[in-house]
């Protein structure tokens, strides 16, 4: 499953009120929300868990064939303490209708240059019938990792990617090139050493052509130009970056390259 994430105006240093691991989910800050809430401690965030497929042998062990990352589990810990009845159980109510919805965005004050996504599947009450109370929110990720704002790198005819926080190849979001006041009959795009992107059929000068790898499409001035692709030259649609790769259409006058960063 693919995510369009959008950046979140979020602050880098949470009110003096909030927890250090205030949880905001769905664009919601439950303590800011919630009067009667109060964050007291998140785990697994840093947890994760590998499923292997292997096949029996004869011999000991099993044959190893490959492996893939699980969903994950993030816990947040949490009081809702109240004085009256009413208040709690209002509370408690608005609690359980921010936190509906398939697939959502969250993030902790403590990270907030990091975005997940999941959906809850927990919401407990260890103590009912009490106004002052110990809960869990359960949230799972069907995607394990942790996603970073949006990031552009530009260049001339050439954009380096030098991101300390690329630490395992990245997808590549867009390529937008801008053409030079002289039209071209061909244009070439390289990452690195591993991906390659080649255009027949003529491109008119100052264009701009857009590649979104994640919707699958090529555009020039705002018009597909898919047909233009050569076929047998082109994988960039599978394309990865890592730091130090180096992005190239020597074409091009200027180059953007558009991605964001994930993490476990």
């Amino acid at each position: 499953m693919s995510y369009e994430f959008r950046d979140i105006e979020k602050t880098t240093s949470p009110p003096d009120k909030r927890p250090v691991e205030s949880l905001t989910f769905n664009g919601h800050n439950l303590d800011d929300e919630i009067a009667e809430f109060h964050t007291v401690n998140v785990d697994g965030r840093d947890n994760y868990t590998r499923k292997l497929q292997v096949a029996d042998t004869f011999g000991d062990g099993d044959f190893f064939l490959n492996s893939q990352l699980d969903h994950n589990i993030v816990t947040v810990g949490f009081f809702l303490i109240a004085d009256t009845t009413d208040k709690f159980n209002s509370a408690f109510t608005r609690l359980k209708y921010l936190l509906q919805g398939d697939e959502k965005e969250f993030y902790f004050d403590d990270e907030p240059e990091f975005v997940r996504v999941g959906t809850v599947t927990k919401l407990t009450n260890t103590e009912p019938g009490s106004l002052s109370v110990k809960g869990t929110i359960e949230i799972t990720m069907s995607d394990p990792y942790r996603h970073g704002q949006s990031k552009e790198v530009t260049g001339g005819n050439v954009a380096m990617i030098n991101d300390p926080q690329i630490l395992y190849p990245q997808n590549v979001d867009k390529i937008v090139v801008k053409l030079p006041p002289q039209s071209t009959d061909n244009m070439r795009i390289t990452i690195g050493n591993s991906y390659i992107m080649e255009l027949g059929g003529g491109l008119s000068a100052n264009s701009t052509v857009v590649l979104d790898i994640n919707n699958r499409t090529l555009t020039m001035n705002g018009t597909s130009i898919l047909n233009k692709i050569k076929i047998m030259n082109t994988n960039i649609f599978e394309a990865k970056i890592k730091k130090g790769d180096k992005v190239v259409c020597l074409e091009a006058i200027q180059i953007k390259v558009k991605y964001r960063v994930k993490l476990l």
